[in-house]
């Protein structure tokens, strides 16, 4: 991490009412397309139940959270260049409002790839909201391609993919 006091671990059932505040804290912001019903307290108990939240810490306080999805939602889409079952989706990239600009999210991207391809994972998939021009910038200077754009849960996103072998 660029911040030695910053830990990135696996989140828990314990860390579900500081991730959820985490979530909040950047809703209603001029990028973000999330509500007051996602992501919600469903979506983070699935992540951690499954092993597949990880949170940014600076000591005890949670700056940032990123999830895999391993039951990929955007599989149908058209602009694919790997498909197949180690293909998976990151979603729900928070970081801290009073933390942003700093490369945090890009970070936890990249400490994501390092656990899917510990996983065995090929390439990964992932929506940026088009009007979330800080996370569409991060994609790209994170190594992700931009597939092209799409339609759903409706607003307008940008499809991008990266291959990770």
């Amino acid at each position: 991490m660029t911040d030695p006091s910053y830990l990135f671990e696996a989140g828990g059932a314990g860390d579900a009412d500081q991730v959820l505040a985490l979530y909040q804290s950047v809703m209603g912001s001029d990028f973000c397309t999330w509500n007051e019903f996602y992501p919600g307290m469903e979506e983070i108990r699935a992540d951690y139940e499954s092993d597949n939240l990880f949170v940014l810490r600076d000591g005890a306080e949670i700056i940032g959270a990123i999830s895999i999805v391993p039951e990929n939602e955007l599989d149908e889409l058209e602009f694919w260049k790997i498909r197949d079952d180690s293909v998976t989706e990151i979603a729900r990239v928070a970081v801290s409002p009073a933390y942003q600009g700093r490369g945090l999210a890009r970070e936890m991207v990249r400490q994501a790839e390092k656990i899917l391809k510990d996983r065995g994972c090929s390439a990964v998939h992932l929506l940026a909201a088009l009007v979330n021009i800080p996370a569409c910038h991060t994609y790209e200077k994170a190594g992700y391609q931009l597939m092209g754009e799409c339609n759903m849960f409706e607003h307008r996103f940008c499809v991008f993919e990266k291959i990770l072998v």
